[in-house]
């Protein structure tokens, strides 16, 4: 399935425009100082290529500072997955209208043989520009210790990355136009927008992440030593942590007194055998010594068939005062339904678990409007959260009666939490938890 998908962030696009222009730019200054032609004049083009260079290394920090906060440095992970179909495809195949062996989406931007060209350039290519190119020019230190032939060998190195670089500029421009049309991706970099393949399950197992990781409730994965190895940003704030390095790799017991360790060891023992628990009542210590009330879901996680750890949710409940002990003693069998709504309020998607506790089948629910699980009287209330997280707001913990398929009634608690795209709201998604006994 294709369709328009958001791809490129704004700074992503700011960063590659003028990322091409000083490559550009330096490339042009450079070879007026080796005299290859004279525009600018000898000592103009020595001091507008100085100044790219530091404007260039700017752009550098900034670069791996937003790949780093966003996490688009995963995108350069090599793999050699589809590599020799890749390099057959350029070779070959492009000119007999061979299909792309490998399709662009939002989370994987890059084919096999795009990861290892580009990882190269910002690993060896552009890191031995940047350190020859300040080397060269400032070797005239009176503290300088490199004698006239090294700095003809560093000049040497850094003119063949000036060759190795329009060599790729070349590559990467002709490679651009071998899109649906010549322009595809040119336009894609113009605007962040570009009609791509999308996988339907990854594309749900990432919004499922996005969920998580934006949602009030606390993610927590725990490996076969009962050693944390994953929790949100939700968990560390209901356990009063500031870093996930307070936690992840630690034993599971920091999370318990000293009399409740037997619990949780007896809960994750039935969770090793294949058992799910949903929604027992627990007590946490945080890190500051304090105590907590939440509610704990757990799962087995699964690699090949075998059970190699655990994961779940937990739900702080201190914050609903009197209702605290309803929630501490009626949730018993709950389990947290996702949801998905557009802008428009017609459902995009649900799991499983939200199907259960509504009565519908999946067929009945998407694309169709909000408003078939709530009675009348409570829908208004319905629209004014809506309203709330269209405007950017979160929703916590908040307690709401649905009505289901067959008109009966239930309660659960209600996350929500706006979804964006190209830094709008397009919609909300989040979790519900049942409340009946």
């Amino acid at each position: 399935m294709k369709k328009s998908t958001y791809i490129y962030r704004r700074f992503e696009r700011f960063w590659h425009w003028s990322q091409a222009l000083l490559i550009f730019f330096l490339v042009f200054t450079g070879f007026e100082a080796h005299s290859s032609f004279n525009i600018f004049g000898f000592k103009n083009a020595v001091n507008w290529h100085n100044m790219a260079a530091w404007a260039f290394l700017t752009l550098i920090v900034f670069a791996i500072f937003w790949h780093f906060v966003t996490g688009e440095w995963k995108q350069y992970i090599p793999t050699t997955k589809f590599m020799k179909a890749q390099i057959n495809y350029y070779i070959f195949g492009i000119f007999k209208g061979a299909p792309h062996p490998t399709h662009k989406t939002a989370y994987n931007k890059f084919n096999p043989l795009q990861r290892f060209t580009y990882l190269g350039l910002k690993l060896i290519v552009i890191p031995v520009q940047v350190v020859t190119g300040f080397v060269y020019l400032y070797y005239m230190s009176p503290n300088t210790v490199i004698n006239h032939g090294e700095v003809n060998v560093i000049a040497m190195v850094h003119t063949l990355g000036a060759f190795l670089l329009i060599t790729f500029v070349v590559i990467h421009v002709y490679l651009t136009t071998t899109g649906e049309t010549p322009l595809t991706s040119i336009n894609a970099m113009l605007t962040g927008w570009e009609v791509v393949h999308v996988d339907e399950e990854e594309e749900y197992i990432e919004h499922l992440k996005a969920a998580v990781q934006q949602s009030v409730a606390g993610y927590y994965r725990l490996d076969k030593e009962g050693n944390l190895i994953d929790v949100n940003d939700a968990w560390l704030k209901i356990y009063k942590y500031t870093d996930k390095n307070q936690v992840v790799n630690k034993h599971h017991s920091i999370t318990r007194k000293k009399e409740d360790i037997g619990e949780l060891d007896e809960i994750i023992a039935q969770v090793f055998k294949g058992k799910t628990i949903k929604g027992i009542p627990a007590t946490r210590k945080c890190m500051d010594g304090s105590l907590g009330k939440h509610i704990l879901s757990a799962n087995p996680i699964y690699t090949d068939g075998e059970i190699t750890g655990m994961e779940g949710f937990i739900i702080d409940i201190a914050e609903f005062d009197s209702e605290s002990e309803h929630l501490y003693n009626a949730v018993k069998n709950s389990k947290a339904g996702y949801y998905r709504i557009d802008n428009n309020g017609y459902f995009e998607d649900v799991n499983n678990a939200w199907l259960e506790l509504y009565g519908y089948n999946k067929n009945e629910v998407i694309g169709k409007h909000y408003s078939l699980s709530r009675t009348k009287e409570d829908l208004q209330k319905l629209d004014e959260i809506i309203l709330n997280v269209k405007q950017g707001k979160s929703i916590s913990n908040m307690i709401a009666t649905r009505k289901r398929k067959d008109g009966t009634l239930g309660k659960h608690i209600l996350s929500a939490n706006p979804v964006y795209k190209n830094e709008e709201v397009v919609g909300m998604e989040g979790f519900i938890l049942n409340l009946d006994s």
